[in-house]
């Protein structure tokens, strides 16, 4: 691909926001952190670069053993923070959040690394110019900082020792799409990555001859910009290019077998999987005392195995003598298919699941269920994402082959998966919710939207209810209808509450299923939009963080009435709209409706310029469903978006 110069780019918070969040130009907003991370064990002094940070009141960092002082915060586009990480912190990203009396931020993030920390000095774009880097293993911070900007690093190294360039940019959120070249003291290229794991390049070279050696960053299509931040961890290291088992079943511990470079004695580490929780990250460190980057487990519910090799025909398929069962496996090599021998001792319906891409796998799954002469019964490729599925009745004590092969031929370590053969999971759901920062201006409310996915055919009612809210702010009552995928509700300030009170908030949906009672948290999502997207391509990605924090009154506020309203099929519904304005808040106010359920037609009123006062009616027709609904009124002045407190339709025959 050409080079193509681009501008420098930073986030914008109004990029990062739900449609339906309240929009003020007070609010704090992180667009870049430089070093975007720190050393496990030392103080680390970043900068967080945005909008509107002054007056900051504190950081929210994720995770455990990492606490943030801001050292100074006059300046609305920088915040100095010093952050203090425990020697036995888990490395890897983390989410941070500044929070200030006008509200929470978007979510940065940065990455700790078990290595001392070195900043890259420019010039360093030619070979030539390549920054000297004496002491390795060495984290190196850096930024792609224009369309054309290159960075090049030198060092040296023996005949024999095998490096590790690790590219951290895109797991820490960053908009660098990164490439990693290797070149020796004559300028020639030895090795490049693109992508790998996780988006981010790694390589690993073994060097032949001892000698001066530079390694280059750049993005992979010539972009920059202030975030377009990484962190580069290179030297002598050792590194996991593979394991089995991938998981281990709830409770047990489990004896991991590694694969890598720089292991030295280290074949295996136990971890112990974690009853509550659906997986594990665990430290790996050699007797030496050298980190390698933390490796993660899936916990299950089911007896577990590891495949065998050779298992590539129906002669030598693994026979799996107990069901249900987890098979860990591993795509080796290029043209690798494995197989795998049944004989279920019931008749009924059974799943065959692969949980790859899901669980940071590169495969490209494709499953298949034959007979024992080889005979395909089902097939399937693209399930959930990339990952496959096959669900089939299977006759009691009748023998099947279950094979496992990739769509794209990719192969290795990182080409793993985990095959769970089992009765199909019985009804259930997961939940998501947009806007993922929450923040309420006195006497207004921000509108939530909380999506399920249903499982196994659930398509019952779930409850919804909001836990760990800061005084002044209260939830409107939200539950998802039996048979909806969406519902809404609000969060609404007293106008007496105080501005800057901020808590870590949980919203959890509970449903009835088969007699039991459900409960899940719902995963809070951003909304963002990357580099050169247009504005219709926005992206979605889970946070960790999710604070609500109330903030000085906005422009404006709106209040409805009724706050319940029960009506039957064929009527008219009318509802009245305050408005509080403050002095300069003039202009014209277009509304809009949301939440109502087929058939019930908004006429939507705007609120005329200086007018305080509205009617919208909701046409409720005769085919209208009977249910109760949440339906969310909003205003739009100027760009400026609130939403009114959330009312009840019940719908009647």
């Amino acid at each position: 691909m050409g080079r193509q110069r681009v501008s420098d780019f930073l986030w914008v918070t109004a990029a990062m926001v739900g449609v339906a969040a309240p929009a003020s130009a007070q609010v704090p907003s992180v667009g870049f952190v430089f070093p975007p991370g720190g050393q496990l064990g030392q103080k680390a002094t970043i900068n967080i670069n945005g909008g509107n940070l002054q007056g900051a009141t504190q950081v929210l960092v994720s995770g455990t053993g990492i606490q943030a002082q801001i050292t100074k915060n006059t300046e609305a586009g920088a915040l100095p923070v010093e952050l203090t990480i425990a020697p036995d912190a888990l490395p890897g990203a983390r989410e941070l959040r500044v929070v200030t009396p006008r509200g929470t931020s978007n979510t940065g993030r940065i990455w700790l690394a078990a290595y001392p920390d070195a900043n890259e000095v420019e010039p360093n774009n030619q070979l030539p110019q390549a920054q000297k880097l004496e002491k390795l293993p060495v984290v190196v911070n850096g930024q792609i900082n224009g369309g054309e900007d290159v960075d090049c690093f030198t060092f040296q190294a023996n005949a024999g020792d095998a490096f590790v360039f690790d590219l951290a940019s895109a797991r820490m959120a960053s908009a660098l799409d990164g490439y990693l070249g290797l070149y020796d003291a004559k300028g020639k290229i030895l090795q490049s990555a693109l992508e790998g794991f996780d988006r981010d390049p790694r390589l690993i070279h073994t060097f032949k001859t001892a000698g001066t050696y530079t390694v280059q960053v750049r993005d992979s299509m010539y972009r920059g910009g202030g975030n377009f931040t990484y962190r580069l961890t290179m030297g002598k290291i050792p590194a996991v290019t593979g394991m089995l088992p991938m998981g281990g079943k709830r409770g047990d511990t489990v004896t991991v077998n590694l694969e890598g470079v720089n292991l030295g004695a280290m074949k295996s580490i136990p971890v112990q999987i974690p009853m509550n929780q659906d997986s594990v990250t665990v430290p790996v460190t050699t007797p030496d005392g050298m980190a390698s980057a933390p490796v993660s487990l899936t916990a299950g519910n089911l007896e577990e195995i590891v495949e065998i090799e050779p298992n590539d025909k129906a002669a030598q398929a693994n026979t799996v003598v107990e069901l249900p069962m987890i098979i860990n496996g591993r795509i080796d090599k290029a043209g690798d298919v494995d197989l795998f021998r049944i004989k279920p001792t019931t008749a009924g319906n059974l799943s065959f699941e692969i949980m790859g891409r899901r669980i940071g796998s590169r495969i490209d799954s494709f499953l298949r269920v034959l007979d024992p002469t080889g005979k395909e019964i089902q097939a399937n490729d693209d399930a959930e994402g990339k990952d496959s599925r096959i669900v089939f009745a299977v006759a009691m004590n009748t023998e099947y082959l279950v094979e496992v092969r990739t769509m794209d031929r990719r192969s290795g370590g990182d080409v793993f998966y985990r095959l769970e053969i089992d009765p199909p999971a019985g009804p259930d759901f997961k939940l998501s919710m947009t806007p993922a920062e929450l923040n309420v201006g006195l006497g207004g409310s921000v509108a939530i939207t909380v999506t399920a996915a249903r499982l196994a055919g659930y398509g019952g009612p779930i409850a919804l209810r909001v836990e760990g809210l800061p005084a002044g702010l209260t939830a409107s009552p939200a539950a998802i209808p039996a048979g909806a995928a969406t519902a809404m509700f609000t969060l609404t300030a007293d106008p007496g509450a105080t501005p800057g009170a901020m808590s870590q908030i949980r919203v959890v949906g509970t449903a009835t299923i088969d007699g039991k009672s459900v409960e899940h948290a719902v995963q809070p999502v951003e909304v963002y939009l990357p580099p050169l997207a247009a504005a219709e391509q926005t992206q979605r990605r889970p946070t960790l963080l999710l604070p609500a924090t109330v903030m000085p009154q906005q422009a404006y506020a709106l209040d409805i009435e009724p706050r319940a309203i029960s009506v039957k099929k064929g009527m008219p519904v009318p509802i009245k709209i305050k408005v509080t304005r403050q002095m300069a808040a003039t202009q014209a106010i277009t509304i809009t409706a949301a939440g109502q359920p087929a058939n019930v037609a908004p006429a939507l009123q705007n609120v005329a310029e200086k007018a305080n006062e509205a009617t919208v009616t909701l046409n409720v027709a005769a085919n209208a469903p009977v249910g109760t609904y949440n339906v969310i009124i909003s205003g739009n002045l100027a760009n400026n978006i609130q939403a009114a407190p959330a009312f009840t339709l019940t719908i009647t025959e």
